[in-house]
């Protein structure tokens, strides 16, 4: 999936006056938004969460289900073609999305985002939505949908949603405004151009009703979403409609590129790599994010399982691989950004087996390596919350440490250290560094570079806050 202009959706007009996006290399104009306390200590502003996003944060790997009229196009994202695909095309005969739901499971997502409807204008169920032709005015039904297709009277979206909630995975939709094959639509702006074959003619007061009344459709009709995705932004003009609809549908969800929107916006990390810089902070608007920022808006890394940023399957694509998955892991989750892979079904409506058998070795590495830490006989903290102890009755070897930090009332750590005491010394009043850095938020590994270490102890110092710290979690892992 492309991110049309790079952005995130917050209220920045660019030059055409209509797009309100927000461009990466654009600052913010207004902090109307923001929620924030004042440091008792410092005297700074320190941004809150809500607890929809602490919720979010807390998931730390989901999916984005890729699955549409693209996947039938063998070209990269589909619909760039001299004519719309036909809709006799979309025919996944062996679609169970129960199969969809264990590949999650076997990967270790807890929150999926299906694609309801991408640049090719295809929606993913039935839709209501009737409009105008331009300039006859005669009415017609929006027929590029599943209910028109070989699959006729499969409701995959409902599919999809009673799969997660069977097996609790939480669960969204992915709409694309900007773009619409079918349409003619290009940037949010219906074309005046030579209308290509398959394509329907209409006036762009038609299509923003048109979009109102699919997300009316999608946020009503199946429940309470957990995340809501944009890709690309909206038209200025919609801005209101969409804040409004929000607001009244789906107050609660979680959505990506939501600033001016939502109460729980959160921010794409600048990439479709999986990888979020160190350091990246739970506040700021773009890329790594600002610590300094008193807006909570917490990072998404999206990224792909297939090579070459393939979102839609492929044939003949190669897969990503398990050492490249593992780094991914890392350098997302670990980093204090959350990890959205996506999955992606083949023309069967089936996950390929050879994807299937990635994710679940991904999940299993994530499994074996931190799903249990070494248990320390003795723990103990400082008064002041800066220096966290951790002591074993006997040595034990490790690589690498995870540290945690309580965000209820924002994130306050400004950098900390992590030193051991080597099983081999006779100085047990000596210590070696073997960890250090500055954002910790919902979680930061550390992957320590000096390798395995014999301990019997380990020692956390927060050496900078701008307020009394809270620690979730610090523990020490050996991965093989």
């Amino acid at each position: 999936m492309h991110r049309l202009f790079a952005v995130l959706l917050v209220l920045v007009a660019v030059t055409n006056g209509r797009l309100s996006v927000y461009h990466r290399h654009q600052k913010h104009l207004s902090l109307r938004s923001a929620r924030y306390r004042i440091s008792p200590l410092t005297g700074v502003r320190i941004a809150l969460p809500t607890p929809e996003q602490l919720e979010w944060q807390a998931q730390e790997i989901g999916v984005l289900i890729h699955f549409n009229m693209a996947t039938y196009v063998d070209d990269h994202d589909g619909c760039t073609g001299d004519m719309v695909p036909s809709i006799s095309l979309f025919n996944p005969y062996k679609l169970s999305t129960n199969n969809w739901a264990q590949t999650m499971i076997d990967l270790g997502a807890k929150y999926a985002v299906l694609v309801a409807k991408h640049a090719c204008g295809f929606l993913m169920a039935p839709t209501n939505v009737t409009f105008p032709l331009s300039p006859s005015g005669r009415i017609i039904p929006y027929n590029y949908t599943v209910d028109y297709s070989p699959v006729k009277g499969v409701n995959v979206l409902d599919n999809f949603v009673k799969s997660c909630n069977k097996q609790n995975i939480r669960h969204g939709f992915y709409y694309t405004v900007v773009n619409n094959d079918y349409l003619n639509v290009k940037q949010g702006l219906v074309q005046n151009t030579t209308l290509k074959k398959g394509q329907l003619n209409i006036t762009q007061q038609t299509y923003d009703s048109i979009v109102l009344q699919q997300l009316r459709e999608l946020w009503t009709n199946y429940g309470k979403l957990d995340e809501i995705w944009f890709d690309g932004g909206y038209t200025a003009e919609l801005h209101d409609s969409v804040a409004a609809l929000v607001n009244e549908l789906q107050a609660d969800s979680i959505i990506f590129g939501g600033y001016g929107v939502t109460r729980n916006p959160i921010r794409w990390i600048g990439n479709e790599f999986g990888h979020a810089p160190d350091p990246t902070w739970s506040t700021g608007l773009e890329g790594g994010g600002d610590p300094n920022s008193p807006i909570f808006i917490p990072a998404e890394c999206d990224t792909t399982l297939q090579q070459f940023d393939r979102w839609f399957w492929g044939p003949h694509v190669l897969l990503r691989s398990l050492t490249e998955l593992i780094d991914v892991y890392h350098r997302s989750v670990g980093h204090n950004c959350m990890l959205m892979i996506d999955l992606t079904p083949d023309r069967t409506g089936l996950i390929p087996s050879a994807y299937a058998r990635r994710y679940k070795e991904l999940g299993d590495f994530i499994r074996a390596c931190y799903g249990t830490s070494v248990v320390p006989i003795y723990r103990n903290s400082s008064a002041d919350g800066r220096i966290h102890f951790q002591v074993f009755d006997s040595p034990v070897t490790v690589d690498r440490s995870v540290v945690q930090e309580d965000q209820t009332l924002g994130q306050v750590i400004r950098a900390y250290s992590i030193d051991v005491q080597l099983a081999d010394s006779s100085n047990k009043d000596q210590w070696k560094s073997v960890a250090s850095g500055t954002s910790i938020g919902n979680k930061k590994i550390d992957l320590w570079q000096a390798g395995s270490q014999m301990i019997t102890a380990a020692r956390l110092n927060i050496t900078e806050t701008v307020d009394v710290s809270v620690l979730k979690a610090f523990t020490v892992h050996l991965c093989s």
